[in-house]
């Protein structure tokens, strides 16, 4: 099947002037799976970023105390056995007796330990640290039994202790090394070992036989970075590639009517939001734009922005989303879907009439609205382009003169987001987990794009993070929405849903609640 695909792939790549990347030299009985990554790959020390569709890969390579569930409800062990909270500020964890790194290496409490404090008190630029904050300390009870402590009760405890930071590498192989040889060289406990790579391009995966939880089924998965969808999508129909993470519109039917190929389906636990300047001072934006004064400072303006925007069409060009006004995604009890996933009310909040009123308010006259700079990818989780250039012409319609600037993915994250010289609006694609989104608008949280300030929403924030009470805590998360909605420096779009494609020929796989391309789960189809 592959092989007759190569060959169709060659045809396409010649027509199209899409690279073809060389298939994998697999040992002749090894199964191999193959994901087209939209890169860029971060390196492998799993602690020194946030990028999630890299911490895809590190998931393969090392192992968390603890992880989410794939279906979204719960947790499931890891190199911790089983957990209890012991009281109300103590987590217990007990580690697997015998558990090894890859190296074989002892996985015990001490280097749990280590792994939780570096995340804590980094030494050098490790970002992760405020996501741990919560932690007020780890204690080493016996070599397979640790406690991890926090200054409150946390209600968010186990969804935290299994996202970003939470990897477990080990500390003798670390110290050895260092940080850079480690990178070139990375170690783990998962169920893979990463065999060879070249940066930000191809990882090789195998499977380690001695994983706690037994040998994966697939022995070998790869991730090959291909930036440009309708290479991967040429590359899938050439069997160089077994899956995709993000079908554009277009190629939906005929993937669909290929033999051997099916769509997945499944929240991306993503969202599109646009993000408006509120102050010059964080990120690049003052050295490189001098003298610039976003109009979006004005908050009469962001809340006209917001109301100009049609949302389900905006869902509707997405191609696979749903209109929302929060950043939590819908399933989750802090997202008030029966508020602000509404129908009824998202029609009723887009509003041009408004949101004309507003640009009055701020002192502009019947079109003669501001002019403003909406920054956008072109392609990251599908239709990023076409998405900004419909909002601007919603935004052109009420008075707004807009300025689109649309760069490729990698540019626009070097340029506009890690760079912070978004102007105006930015299209942003962000998770929608509830846990850390509090500590996002608190004065101590500053990023390249925006620094929000507002003590009384700080207080709300931090009453959130420390309620147990489910039903006192949903009461807090309304009071921190009315903020957040009335202060619009954050403006929510739609949350998107993933429309995958896989070789169902040869492999079977459920796509996780999470929105995570890892393939721990991955499995060989029943022939």
């Amino acid at each position: 099947m592959k092989t007759a695909r190569f060959l169709v792939l060659v045809s396409l790549a010649a027509l199209m002037g899409a690279l073809v990347f060389a298939p994998a030299t697999a040992q002749d009985d090894m199964t191999e799976f193959v994901f087209a990554h939209g890169g860029p790959i971060r390196n492998m020390d799993a602690h020194s970023h946030w990028y999630g569709s890299t911490h895809w890969l590190t998931n393969l390579l090392y192992d968390c105390l603890i992880w989410r569930a794939a279906d979204g409800d719960g947790y499931v062990p890891q190199a911790a056995h089983s957990w209890e909270n012991v009281d109300d500020t103590t987590w217990r964890f007990h580690l697997r007796p015998g558990a090894t790194f890859h190296n074989g290496e002892a996985l015990d409490a001490e280097a749990v330990k280590w792994n939780i404090d570096r995340v804590r008190e980094p030494i050098g630029d490790i970002p992760l640290y405020k996501q741990w904050e919560f932690v007020k300390d780890t204690i080493v009870v016996d070599e397979v039994t640790l406690d991890i402590t926090t200054e409150v009760p946390y209600p968010y405890f186990e969804y935290d202790v299994s996202y970003n930071g939470c990897e477990i590498l080990p500390p003798d192989y670390f110290n050895e090394v260092g940080q850079e040889e480690f990178t070139r060289n990375p170690v783990g406990s998962g169920p893979y070992m990463l065999m060879e790579f070249s940066e930000s391009d191809r990882y090789v995966f195998e499977a380690w036989d001695g994983y706690h939880s037994g040998r994966p089924e697939v022995d070998r998965v790869v991730y090959q970075v291909i930036p440009e969808p309708s290479a991967q999508v040429a590359a899938l129909l050439a069997g160089q590639v077994d899956m995709i993470p993000s079908v554009p519109v277009p190629d939906r039917p005929n993937l669909e009517a290929t033999d051997g190929i099916s769509l997945l389906m499944e929240t991306a636990n993503r969202m599109h939001h646009l993000y408006a300047r509120v102050e010059t001072e964080t990120g690049a934006v003052a050295e490189t734009y001098p003298d610039f004064v976003p109009a979006t400072m004005d908050v009469n303006v962001r809340k006209a922005i917001s109301h100009a925007l049609d949302r389900q069409l905006l869902a509707e060009v997405q191609g696979a989303a749903s209109p929302r006004l929060v950043r939590v995604c819908s399933y989750y009890p802090e997202g008030f879907a029966d508020q602000y996933a509404d129908a009824d009310a998202i029609a009723e909040w887009y509003n041009p009439d408004m949101a004309r009123e507003y640009l009055a308010a701020a002192g502009f006259g019947e079109g003669e609205g501001p002019t403003i700079h909406l920054d956008a990818p072109t392609f990251q989780m599908g239709g990023e382009k076409e998405v900004a250039e419909i909002a601007a012409a919603m935004l052109t319609e009420v008075g707004f003169n807009v300025e689109l600037n649309i760069l490729d993915s990698s540019a626009y994250g070097t340029q506009i987001s890690r760079g912070g010289n978004n102007r105006d609006l930015m299209l942003v694609t962000l998770g929608c987990g509830p846990s850390l989104l509090p500590l996002f608008y608190q004065c101590g949280w500053v990023q390249a794009n925006y620094n929000v300030c507002i003590d009384e929403w700080d207080a709300v924030a931090q009453e959130i993070l420390r309620t147990v009470d489910s039903e006192a805590r949903l009461d807090l998360w309304g009071q921190w929405w009315d903020f957040y909605l009335d202060y619009t420096q954050t403006i929510t779009l739609y949350e998107i849903t993933n429309v995958m494609a896989l070789n169902t020929a040869e492999f079977s796989f459920t796509p996780r609640k999470d929105g995570w391309m890892t393939f721990r789960d991955l499995s060989v189809a029943d022939m």
